[in-house]
């Protein structure tokens, strides 16, 4: 996929809804740049939490302590991830 886009004002770039969709990137995804031969490139950061399915239930782990709601914050923000995977599988076919 290929699209040109503009960096504003402030030095900000909108990444499209397209890749964020394809390459499961949400508000809050942390990106390292890379800069080499003229070129950059971002490259996602593991997230600092891992949720695993235990009994059918989401559980939290290898994460540091939370702030309240930040935890429902974490389940939600996977939970669109999933969703938004499959629903990139659907529109391929």
């Amino acid at each position: 996929m290929s699209i040109t886009i503009k960096i504003g004002r402030s030095g900000r770039m909108v990444v499209p809804k397209a890749i964020r969709t394809d390459l499961g990137l949400r508000e809050g995804t942390r990106l390292r740049l890379v800069v080499s031969s003229g070129k950059f490139e971002a490259l996602p950061e593991p997230d600092d939490v891992q949720i695993l399915m235990k009994d059918g239930l989401p559980v939290i782990t290898r994460a540091p302590k939370r702030k309240k709601g930040e935890t429902v914050k974490a389940i939600k923000a996977d939970r669109d991830l999933r969703a938004a995977s499959i629903r990139a599988r659907r529109n391929r076919k």
